[in-house]
């Protein structure tokens, strides 16, 4: 097994902060290069890795690709970047295939468009602390600096957890890590321990191959901050180093909640318990956690963290819809298809992400009990509110693209031909041939299916980015 480079691999890999609940994601351009430079040389030792959990303020720092080039990163280090990172998330055939049309249009987005151009995001700059007031002296700290002259704030953007692990919805979550190999941090999980490379470049991956990384000449690095290849033909720009995939998603708790009471044909003592029971298969758990495929009429609270559970007993979806947000994300041992169990298994191995996300906004309801939700119905707060989707990959299309275009967005999924993922996927417009609006319950003697349903949650910025070693991070704070 290879031994991770600890030291110079940024802290975000192996773990989220939990133990730091508040945070802003500062969203920033480049306005002077050379000011913009003497910033990043300035954090370089202040930029938390994995050797280390920090104390009571984290930070982290990642690029574009446009920033890369903004910074003064050679051309020809650039173009040897991960062609979906030189593109772009909002290239407009990779939108269509990701299901970011419609109300996901890019061209709505607040932020990451590349088209019309300004503002452009080249910097995103995360900041976890333990409580707000450490978090409001460190950003401002921060944005003193980096308003100087260095970079214009293209947007803050507040992430903090919601009570007892949940999002908006109302689901406790960041409960299905996979593990990473290497970090000494065994749990019960489906699966064992995955290769460092399916997350962090310059080690072996689940196919125990490299992945592609972004490489330098020898000629732009005469401070000798990078390593050489594997082959000594160049420096190796990529290695412990990440992409960082960052979608900004609101959700719309209340449309959720009166559909799912409005609808529900699920057991339940009342219409609210039957709304949770439909909610449940929707997402594959309850909503304190326990995975409805071990504890398929109420919550177990033995199970609330439980990540061994497998579906091949289950191909028939009786027990956890083959719909469900979690079993899309991570089919686990049965993938849909004429698969074994075993390649399934080792499939579904090569399409993990490690997700870092957090809320923003107020919860609808303090108690994050859907009756209280419920109880709000007519009267909408006009508070907006959502996820930070965050994810770490390896390789962009290989994981995060194709979980979200043939997993979750696409509506042809284990026998399903109209059934998007239920709480994520976008809807297509009416009179589309396949409107992406079903869900189905198998269930004996008759399945139940869900119709029209409206869409939850709405795309409103996003773009990739660059998450480099900290050896990296050197190197791109000293270009040119």
């Amino acid at each position: 097994m290879e031994e991770l480079e600890t030291r110079d691999i940024q802290g975000l890999v192996a773990r989220g902060y939990g133990h730091l609940p508040v945070g802003t994601f500062l969203l920033l351009e480049v306005a002077d290069p050379a000011l913009a430079r003497s910033y990043l040389q300035g954090i370089c030792d202040h930029v938390d890795t994995v050797f280390a959990s920090p104390g009571d303020v984290a930070i982290q720092v990642a690029f574009t690709h446009a920033g890369l080039a903004a910074l003064g990163v050679p051309e020809s280090a650039l173009a040897t970047f991960a062609r979906e990172f030189i593109e772009g998330m909002d290239d407009e055939v990779r939108a269509v295939s990701l299901g970011d049309e419609g109300d996901n249009d890019p061209r709505t987005w607040t932020w990451g468009r590349t088209w019309p151009e300004p503002p452009r995001v080249h910097v995103l700059l995360l900041v976890y602390a333990r409580n707000d007031n450490l978090l409001e002296r460190r950003v401002a700290v921060e944005r003193a600096t980096l308003e100087a002259g260095a970079f214009r704030v293209v947007a803050a953007k507040p992430a903090t957890l919601l009570p007892d692990q949940k999002e908006h919805f109302g689901w406790k979550d960041g409960l299905s890590m996979p593990v990473l190999e290497g970090l000494g941090r065994e749990k019960s999980s489906w699966t064992g321990p995955i290769r460092p490379g399916e997350f962090v470049l310059g080690y072996l991956n689940e196919y125990d191959c490299y992945n592609e990384s972004p490489t330098a000449d020898p000629a732009d690095d005469p401070a000798n901050h990078l390593i050489a290849t594997r082959d000594g033909t160049a420096k190796d720009l990529g290695r412990n180093g990440t992409y960082l995939v960052y979608r900004e998603m609101t959700q719309d708790v209340l449309k959720l909640w009166e559909y799912l009471e409005a609808s529900s044909k699920e057991p339940g003592a009342d219409p609210v318990a039957s709304a949770i029971a439909l909610g449940a298969k929707m997402v594959g758990r309850w909503p304190e956690g326990a995975p409805i495929i071990t504890s398929p009429d109420r919550h177990d609270p033995g199970k609330a963290k439980d990540n061994s559970f497998t579906y091949w007993d289950d191909r028939g979806g009786l027990g956890c819809p083959l719909g469900a947000h979690i079993r899309r994300a991570n089919p686990r041992d049965h993938l849909p298809s004429d698969r074994d169990r075993a390649d399934s298994a080792e499939m579904v191995r090569k399409h993990q992400m490690l997700r870092r996300g957090r809320p923003f906004g107020r919860p609808l309801a303090p108690s994050m009990d859907p009756r209280d939700f419920l109880a709000q119905k007519g009267k909408p707060d006009g508070e907006v509110r959502g996820l930070h989707f965050i994810c770490l990959v390896g390789h962009i299309n290989r994981q995060f693209e194709f979980v979200q275009r043939a997993w979750i967005h696409s509506a042809n999924f284990g026998a399903l031909f109209k059934d998007g993922d239920p709480i994520s996927a976008a809807r297509r417009p009416p009179g589309h041939e396949n409107p992406n609006d079903e869900f189905t319950c198998p269930a004996i003697p008759l399945r139940r299916k869900y119709k029209r349903m409206p869409q939850f949650t709405r795309v409103v910025g996003g773009s990739y980015f660059f998450l480099p070693g900290i050896k990296a991070l050197r190197f791109i704070a000293r270009q040119p």
